[in-house]
Formats: structure tokens, C-alpha cells, sequence
């Protein structure tokens, strides 16, 4: 699975430009402990040219180049676009701590089913926040790279990794009844995608219906929760909750000296009017300044 080291030459061939990314561009591109020092480039350039020369991503809890070195591998596609860790420990606590809220019954411990999970950030941090996971994707390669990432952390207990279409897992947990804590949704874009924070990010510009899953997730779960880029459209998501029947929270995360590019991840939290959202239907907005390692700062 894991790939010799690589000229250095060669190596910052592998990362991926800056702009647009076409659909299939690097998810079979395996990046190990002989990329380190490349990625680190990689993160130092990307955030040089937008204003954070010390910006550096984190991959389950390490800086990526250390991650990397202790063994963890990420694709090269997963690098742009996974979640950051800090916004991803956030989501996973802002989840449990809104089901605590909740009337009824849980699961021990809670459980998640994550639907795109790809190389496993959103996984390894449900895990980490006392979650059983069901983390599903449909590329072979993301669900190797996730299966030695889980074990690696200690958690292939807690992670159940599975090659599968996530929609059809999902329209199959709610058809047979099973259910979950926390359904989380971070569904892919629909053709290249460039951020660009003069314009709102619209659902149109989504893969997958995703108002169909957010319908289909509140029938097998009290919480779902989506992920979308740092400028989708507030307004669709109060349209969809609306449509839904359901709460929204709308919870944006900031990463303490990074600019919003890198670190402004918003997560959608939906649910059940009376259900741990504050007792009132409509859409909610609240800010949250974190650390690059997820701890929130005041």
C-alpha cells in the first residue's frame, strides 16, 4: 500500500495545483511517509500565496508531515479536501453534545453512520468523541488508506469501514429500521469546484440530492449533520430545513490565525423541532474559534 520514497523533484510533481480540481485528480495517489517533506512544501506554498505562510494541516491529531512519518497516509485529493482536524473534533463535540440534549433513549456510547467518509477524519473523530462509526465510501483506495489509519490509531474496534455506495446504505439502514445517534453527510461536488468567497456555494453544485438525505438521515437518526464549503447558501439550508420539517444549526468554525480559506468550515446540524435546538423550529447560527488542534478558544 505504501509507496518508496520519491525524488524531491517528483515528489512536488505529485501535489496538486492550487485552482480547480477535475473529478478524479489524485484519489488513487497514495501519499506516505516518503511525500513528508512535499506535502509540508505543499501546505507552507498554499499558504503563502493566500496570506498564512505558517499555515499546516492536520491529519488525526499530528501535523500531516508528522502524520505521514508515524505511518498515517492520506491521498493526494484528501489533502485539499478533507476536513481540517481542529473543525473536525468540533463537529464530532458539537454532535454529542446536542444529543445529550435530547429526549429518549441512546445507544451506549452513541453511533455514527458517515455515508462519504473517505481517508477517515470525520471518522477518527466521532471515534475519538465516544461514537461506534459505520464509516462507508465508495473508492477502494479511500477505504484501504481509512482501514490502516483506524488501526493505526487504535481504533479498529470503533471504525467499521465498509466499500459501499453511501446513499443506498442509508436508504437501506431507514428501510430496515436501523437506526443511529448521528448520520453525517459530507457529500461530494458535482464537477470542479474553486473556492471563491465573492459567490455562495449553492446544493445545485452537489453530486447527490442532498435534501433527500438529510430526509432519509432524520428518519435513521436524531442528528444528522452536513458538511459543506466555507460559502454555501444559509438561506438553502434554512429552505431545507423547512423542508425537512426539522431545526438547523449552522455552526461556523474558524481556525485561530488562519485565513477563512483554510479554516472557515461550516457544519449543519439538523433535528427534530423541541429536539435539543433551543425548542423553536428555524435555522440557528452560531461562531466558533478553535485551535489547529480542536480546542475552542473564548
Amino acid at each position: 500500500m505504501t509507496e518508496p520514497p520519491l525524488p524531491d523533484d517528483v515528489q512536488q510533481d505529485l501535489m496538486l495545483p492550487f485552482g480547480p480540481i477535475p473529478d478524479e485528480a489524485g484519489r488513487d495517489v497514495i501519499l506516505s511517509a516518503g511525500h513528508a517533506d512535499a506535502v509540508l512544501a505543499y501546505c507552507h506554498a498554499m499558504g503563502s500565496k493566500f496570506g498564512a505562510p505558517g499555515y499546516l494541516r492536520y491529519l488525526f491529531g499530528l501535523p500531516v508531515n508528522e502524520a505521514l512519518e508515524s505511518g498515517y497516509l492520506i491521498t493526494q485529493r484528501a489533502l485539499r479536501e478533507a476536513t481540517p482536524h481542529g473543525c473536525a473534533e468540533e463537529i464530532a463535540r458539537t454532535a454529542r453534545e446536542l444529543l445529550s440534549g435530547l429526549d429518549g433513549g441512546h445507544e451506549e456510547g452513541g453511533s455514527a453512520l458517515d455515508i462519504f467518509a473517505g481517508v477517515g477524519q470525520m471518522a477518527y473523530s466521532y471515534a475519538k468523541a465516544g461514537c461506534h462509526v459505520q464509516a462507508i465510501d465508495n473508492d477502494r483506495t479511500m477505504v484501504d488508506v481509512a482501514v490502516r489509519n483506524m488501526a493505526l490509531a487504535g481504533l479498529a474496534s470503533d471504525v467499521e469501514y465498509r466499500l459501499a455506495d453511501g446513499p443506498a446504505t442509508l436508504a437501506a439502514a431507514v428501510d430496515t429500521g436501523r437506526r443511529f445517534s448521528i448520520v453525517h453527510l459530507d457529500p461530494p461536488w458535482r464537477g470542479t469546484y474553486q473556492y471563491d468567497l465573492t459567490r455562495p456555494f449553492l446544493l445545485e453544485g452537489l453530486a447527490v440530492d442532498v435534501q433527500e438525505l438529510v430526509r432519509l438521515g432524520l428518519k435513521a437518526a436524531r442528528v444528522v449533520v452536513l458538511n459543506l464549503p466555507h460559502n454555501a447558501s444559509s438561506s438553502q439550508i434554512s429552505d431545507l430545513a423547512a423542508r425537512a420539517g426539522c431545526n438547523a444549526l449552522v455552526q461556523y468554525l474558524y481556525i485561530s490565525d488562519f485565513p477563512a480559506s483554510f479554516s472557515q468550515a461550516p457544519a449543519y446540524f439538523f433535528g427534530r423541532p423541541g429536539s435539543g435546538h433551543g425548542g423553536t423550529t428555524g435555522c440557528q447560527e452560531r461562531r466558533q474559534r478553535l485551535t489547529v488542534d480542536g480546542q475552542r478558544v473564548s
